[in-house]
């Protein structure tokens, strides 16, 4: 008999029904948890510092403010933050799928494009809050060598900075559903893309991100000088932007809820 009141109160108990603010909750603190581990904590310190570091020692102590520029814009924003967004955002499902952890996740009362919405909005939030303190650092190197306007600098860049990680997430993300070669396929997609298409004098070069990131950059003045590009339109790039974000993100849904990944594969070379 009490094996029985056990079973109809079992039965009796309401079922669990998931929320994606709760899902986003749980995911995003496994995501910034694991990122401050002994192990890992050096390497997001070193990427934060490590350029602006190097940009302090890399001009003399005159007022060099085209070679800050050249550190700030043409090699991190428009170089270095693609390539940190690709190896975050394309391996964010495939890290877990190597450590075979996913089917584990997978198990809780949840659907699969939530959990991928979850782990993407994750990452985004982390590496906006890593990049933020890299320009902060940056700052702090630009204003110790005396380079004018640094605060409208920076503030430029950092409101720039948040589209940009939004949409080249969202490819980068895809990428790394595709194949596990996503690195490959990312440098790929940028030559072909964001250094080729990106020069064509046609309207298709408003597939490149690049371009639109530029025009966002060029309403500062110093920085349409330095690019020698025109501010664009806000609406055109904006609309550019989210439609690229959401196209993605809608296909890499799409792709991990019909997609089985089996992590033997993803072990193997």
């Amino acid at each position: 008999m009490h094996q029985e009141s056990q079973l109809e109160a079992i039965m009796d108990k309401p079922s669990v029904k998931p929320n994606f603010p709760g899902i986003l909750a749980g995911i995003w603190m496994l995501t910034y948890k694991s990122q401050l581990t002994w192990k890992k904590v050096y390497g997001v310190l070193s990427n934060i510092l490590g350029l602006p570091i190097l940009s302090y020692f890399a001009f003399s102590l005159r007022s060099e403010s085209n070679s800050f520029y050249m550190f700030t814009v043409d090699f991190y924003m428009l170089l270095v933050l693609p390539i940190l967004c690709l190896t975050a955002f394309g391996g964010m499902v495939r890290d877990d799928l190597q450590e075979d952890t996913v089917c584990f996740l997978l198990t809780r009362p949840m659907k699969r494009w939530q959990f991928f919405l979850s782990k993407y909005l994750s990452h985004v939030l982390w590496t906006q809050i890593t990049c933020a303190l890299t320009l902060v650092a940056f700052a702090v190197s630009g204003t110790l060598r005396g380079v004018d306007n640094v605060p409208q600098l920076i503030t430029t860049l950092l409101i720039v900075q948040v589209p940009a990680v939004i949409a080249y997430g969202a490819i980068s993300s895809f990428m790394g559903l595709l194949t596990k070669k996503y690195l490959v396929l990312g440098l790929i997609y940028g030559f072909v893309v964001e250094f080729g298409i990106a020069q064509i004098p046609t309207n298709v070069n408003t597939l490149a991100m690049t371009n639109h990131l530029k025009s966002l950059m060029a309403r500062y003045q110093p920085l349409a000088d330095h690019l020698s590009v025109e501010a664009g339109s806000l609406f055109i790039a904006g609309i550019a932007l989210v439609t690229t974000t959401l196209f993605f993100l809608v296909l890499s849904s799409v792709m991990f809820t019909m997609r089985e990944y089996n992590h033997s594969d993803e072990m193997s070379k």
